[in-house]
């Protein structure tokens, strides 16, 4: 399947609220295996599946978040 990607890093520590986004276009059938591709397979998150059917991956590692939504 082909979703949209946007991933965002949120480091509230550097000084600066906003996030750096990027967009992507991806293809795969296991969303879970591609964030644990990505991500590493021992990575801690949590996932949502919005009312929208976007589906978002967030991790925060001391403070840091990163944030990864597929839009279908």
């Amino acid at each position: 399947m082909e979703y949209e990607l946007i991933r965002e890093a949120i480091n509230p520590c550097a000084g600066d609220k906003r996030p750096e986004v990027f967009v992507d276009e991806i293809e795969t059938g296991d969303l879970d295996a591609y964030v644990r591709n990505l991500w590493g397979a021992d990575a801690r998150y949590e996932k949502k599946i919005n009312a929208s059917g976007s589906i978002c991956y967030e991790q925060n590692i001391d403070g840091i978040i990163n944030r990864l939504t597929f839009t279908p």
